[in-house]
């Protein structure tokens, strides 16, 4: 609904006293109108507000700062990775004179998404966008709650829109959507609502600095799955130290190669997976299934990779061009 605010246009005409009444009445009845306009489109926003915000809850673990979480399900909450951190004492409310325990079921710092497990219902499950079609320029709301339980909104505009992306640790992210309001303090893991009222992500100013971001309901539900089953989400491994190194001329004519970048390969773990598939030292990484290196790094393209997945490597060794094929492993998690 679009806000039409009242036009005033200064001109400097003497009228007759009765037709300057007239004027100033229709004056009147003209701005009349447009606060109607502006008054119905105040009350759609409190009702969604409302409406949403019976899903958002306040987080709060180790008695830290709060911020916000949105019910998944009937004792399921999602929020942000970096709120609960791998704290054990962890609670929720809607109120601050009734909080929750709740239980830690899993975070992935690289998407920013965590999982709490609660005691009991706490609020009716969060009404999600399964495949949101979005484009620039629509009206959104943040929505939080602070530490005394209270709803807060933020509106604005999605700013920015595109496809899957990647992370700086290389984790995919089904859609960018990119919300241009404030995210004050509390509204992180709070959620993005669209005109129809329904989620269409998940608040977090972690993945791109200084740039809010909403993480789709896609990757929640697809991160939130592997949460649920190991609590984590597996990094791949290929027991390799890998540094960029730029192809030389020479090289690229004789082997007919268009890219300049490659992954040297400057340390093989024994017995680890490149070193099971027979990767040496000095040997020249070109791409992983269809990733090339390039001057991004290695990383981007190596934590792509899916843990107990095989992917085909090709490079060159020896002047000479070859594959090597075999299953990327899982990184070993640090004890505590």
């Amino acid at each position: 609904m679009a806000i039409k605010l009242p036009r005033i246009v200064e001109k400097h005409v003497l009228l007759p006293t009765w037709q300057m009444r007239v004027g100033m009445t229709f004056a009147m009845l003209i701005m009349e109108a447009n606060m109607g306009t502006w008054s119905e489109l105040s009350d759609e926003l409190s009702k969604a507000i409302e409406e949403a915000g019976k899903s958002v809850v306040t987080v709060q673990a180790d008695g830290g700062r709060t911020a916000s979480g949105i019910i998944l399900d009937e004792q399921t909450i999602v929020t942000t990775a970096r709120a609960i951190g791998d704290r054990e004492s962890i609670r929720v409310w809607i109120s601050s004179e009734e909080p929750l325990n709740a239980t830690f079921v899993g975070r992935d710092a690289d998407t920013d998404i965590g999982l709490l497990k609660l005691e009991r219902r706490i609020g009716p499950p969060a009404v999600f966008r399964e495949d949101p079609k979005l484009a620039v320029g629509p009206m959104v709301l943040a929505i939080g709650r602070t530490w005394r339980g209270n709803l807060v909104a933020s509106a604005g505009i999605v700013s920015g829109v595109m496809g899957e992306w990647y992370t700086f640790r290389g984790k995919k992210i089904e859609a960018f959507i990119r919300p241009d309001l404030n995210l004050h303090s509390g509204f992180s893991g709070g959620p993005l609502i669209g005109a129809d009222r329904k989620v269409i992500g998940m608040n977090t100013p972690s993945l791109r600095r200084g740039s809010p971001l909403a993480i789709p309901y896609s990757t929640i539900k697809r991160i939130g799955a592997v949460l649920r089953e190991k609590g984590y989400d597996p990094k791949p491994y290929l027991g390799l130290g890998l540094q960029p190194v730029r192809i030389p001329e020479s090289l690229k004519q004789k082997l007919n190669l268009t890219q300049d970048v490659g992954a040297l390969v400057v340390h093989a773990e024994s017995d680890g997976p490149a070193d099971k598939g027979g990767l040496l030292l000095g040997d020249i990484l070109l791409r992983v299934d269809n990733q090339n290196f390039d001057e991004r790094g290695t990383a981007s393209v190596v934590f792509r990779l899916t843990p107990n997945k095989e992917a085909t490597f090709h490079a060159v060794r020896g002047g000479q061009r070859f594959s090597s094929t075999f299953l990327v492993g899982e990184r070993p998690r640090r004890q505590a």
